[in-house]
């Protein structure tokens, strides 16, 4: 159990903490007014941030790989936590450490801001600087934002600065509207970690599964299931067995198969009887390549996965308690997603032929997939298109 879930157990002391951790909001949102307030925008940097800091990947990631071969001179920043710093970062990436004074700095004085999640409270955008929001789950069940705390003046007022948001599919269009209360446009073209998907570069698939060390021959189960509020920081167990997975997949398929887990980016990875833990794996889009099938139970990655016409199961036995806790945009068990709630169901589907394609398709139709394998380069052109603005007016 985590140090956050032990505070919960007493709320005086939770409400403590949160007091204490928000005593340095106004020291933060001051110093980022006084950066600007002393320098202004920058025209030609471009501040990055994934998460909170964690790593240089998802959306983010492929945006500034797009925008760095279009416009080399951009100056790329990227805000990343102690791991981040040490993880593959691009030579031309300026690395700063996250929440620091010289990010907040660096965050005050671009004049383009993309994120892939919700800005911190005490984060500000300058009415001189352009906001795109990519988000990190196109299609994702779970309930964000203003669809969770409707009257949460910080979500809201985030919406009121938005200037561009991202998106993969109708779906994940109506969700910035309804989550972050946004009115604006919404650029279509996909999730630019997703390109990699749609278009797969030739011979990187071979080149992951030789790096993961699966045998020529053999096919790989992913099991990657959301995070749990119980474990937030700490490992998560998996609710099923995954021998018994793979004894199903090789008795139905003659074929040798390998079980990995990964955990979601706010759990330290997975705990059961797979062959490997791929938590560690820096990118997901490059790991989704080397997955033959996947098991997951609310996670947005089945909406990438399925662009490889590759069979996606949701394993969900606890639904009831899942929906009551989190909140869900939609009802599985009313949709085209193959659902399993006991692990006896869910391995009889594994011992059974699989229309992926069919399924997939199905899918993503049900959400409205809008997929073109361009999004990164759609972005990188409208942030180009304003700093070329901003350097002319200069």
């Amino acid at each position: 159990m985590s140090i956050k879930s032990l505070l919960k157990k007493s709320k005086l002391t939770y409400r403590l903490a949160l007091t204490l951790r928000r005593l340095p909001y106004p020291l933060f949102t001051g110093w980022m007014r006084l950066c600007h307030g002393l320098f202004g925008v920058t025209p030609d940097k471009v501040f990055f941030c994934c998460f909170t800091g964690q790593l240089c990947n998802d959306n983010p990631r492929a945006v500034a790989e797009a925008l760095h071969a279009r416009m080399p001179q951009a100056k790329i920043v990227f805000a990343l936590s102690r791991k981040g710093l040490r993880g593959d970062v691009p030579d031309y990436v300026v690395k700063v450490p996250a929440a620091s004074p010289r990010a907040l700095r660096e965050m005050a004085t671009a004049k383009v801001l993309v994120k892939n999640a919700a800005m911190e409270p005490w984060m500000r955008k300058f009415p001189d600087q352009y906001y795109v929001q990519t988000w990190h789950g196109d299609r994702g069940f779970k309930r964000v934002l203003l669809d969770v705390h409707p009257d949460s003046r910080v979500h809201r007022r985030e919406g009121g600065w938005l200037d561009l948001a991202v998106s993969g599919s109708r779906f994940g269009s109506d969700v910035f509207r309804s989550s972050f209360g946004y009115r604006g446009e919404i650029l279509e073209l996909g999730c630019p970690r997703n390109d990699l998907l749609v278009h797969p570069p030739e011979g990187l698939e071979a080149q992951v599964r030789a790096e993961l060390g699966v045998p020529e021959g053999a096919k790989v189960l992913l099991y990657a299931p959301t995070f749990r509020n119980t474990y937030t920081g700490g490992s998560q167990p998996a609710t099923l067995s995954l021998e018994k997975a793979r004894a199903a997949l090789e008795a139905a398929t003659g074929a040798r198969w390998l079980c990995f887990t990964r955990g979601h980016e706010l759990t330290g990875g997975i705990r059961s009887d797979a062959q490997r833990d791929v938590s560690a794996y820096p990118d997901v889009s490059r790991l989704l390549l080397a997955v033959d099938l996947l098991i997951t139970d609310y996670s947005s990655i089945a909406g990438d996965f399925m662009l490889l016409n590759r069979p996606a199961l949701f394993y969900q036995p606890d639904s009831g308690d899942y929906g009551r806790e989190r909140q869900l945009y939609i009802d599985p068990d009313r949709s085209p997603l193959l659902v399993a709630h006991t692990e006896d169901a869910l391995l009889e589907m594994l011992a059974r032929p699989i229309d992926a394609q069919a399924n997939c398709r199905a899918v993503l139709d049900f959400f409205g997939a809008h997929e073109t394998g361009r999004a990164s380069e759609g972005v990188a052109a409208r942030i180009a298109g304003i700093l070329c603005e901003q350097n002319i007016k200069n």
